[in-house]
């Protein structure tokens, strides 16, 4: 289930979203992609995994790599809505 997140991060997920094109990445594609430093992707990153925005999965042949996936911005919106939704 994605959650909101602060705008700041918000527009990461979009310049990544962009640049990528939706596609796979890695910790060192959004480091250059951001212009931000190994330190702070580190700390990035992992929030937006934790809060449901894109997803990592270990590389078959090298298992201490990490590549990044994006959940479907459409799919993020519709769960943040159901979950402010009142019941």
């Amino acid at each position: 289930m994605a959650q909101s997140i602060p705008k700041h991060l918000l527009e990461k997920f979009a310049r990544l979203y962009y640049v990528k094109k939706g596609g796979n990445f890695t910790h060192t594609d959004a480091q250059e992609i951001l212009n931000i430093s190994r330190s702070y992707a580190g700390q990035v990153l992992p929030i937006l995994v934790k809060s449901g925005w894109i997803f990592s999965r270990r590389l078959e042949d090298d298992r201490r790599m990490k590549v990044y996936g994006f959940k479907e911005p459409n799919c993020i919106i519709e769960e943040i809505g159901r979950e402010l939704n009142p019941k």
